[in-house]
C-alpha cells in the first residue's frame, strides 16, 4: 500500500492539471489522496458570515473533487477544510497524515509577482520539508 498524497485544490480550471497529476500519481504508486482546501480567516474585517461562505466553498470544491478522483479509479480519498491560509492548510493536512508529497498547481504567475505576492506554490517550495509537485497549468 502507497502513503498519502495531498492534493491542494480551489476548482479553477488549471487545478485540475494538478488533480490529474495527483491521480497519475496514486495510481502508480497505490497512494491516497487527501484534498484539502484553506479557508483562512485573512485580518480584514471578514464577518462569521464570510467564513461560514469560505467553508461552504471549500467542502463544495472538495467534493467536486472527490467525485473526479473516485471516477478516475482512486477509491482511497477523502478531504479536509483547515481554518487556514492555503499554503498553510497544507502543510498542517500533510503533517497531520503523514503525507509523502503535496501537489498543486501553479497558475503561471511571474516568479518576482509570486515572491511579492505571497504565491502558495512558491511559500511551499520554501517551506515544505516533504517533495511539492508544482503542475503548470494547461492551455
Amino acid at each position: 500500500m502507497g502513503s498519502t498524497l495531498v492534493l491542494g485544490y480551489d476548482g479553477s480550471d488549471c487545478a485540475k492539471a494538478a488533480l490529474h497529476a495527483a491521480v497519475d500519481t496514486a495510481q502508480a504508486f497505490g497512494d491516497s489522496i487527501v484534498v484539502a482546501f484553506g479557508a483562512g480567516v485573512y485580518p480584514i474585517g471578514e464577518d462569521s458570515d464570510h467564513k461560514r461562505a469560505l467553508r461552504k466553498m471549500g467542502t463544495d470544491l472538495a467534493a467536486e473533487a472527490l467525485s473526479a478522483i473516485r471516477e478516475a479509479g482512486v477509491t482511497e480519498c477523502d478531504s479536509v477544510v483547515v481554518d487556514a491560509r492555503p499554503a498553510d492548510a497544507l502543510l498542517k493536512v500533510a503533517a497531520d497524515r503523514g503525507a509523502r508529497m503535496i501537489v498543486l498547481v501553479t497558475h503561471g504567475e511571474h516568479p518576482f509577482a509570486g515572491a511579492v505576492l505571497g504565491s502558495v506554490p512558491h511559500k511551499l517550495l520554501h517551506l515544505s520539508t516533504l517533495p511539492v509537485l508544482v503542475v503548470p497549468a494547461r492551455d
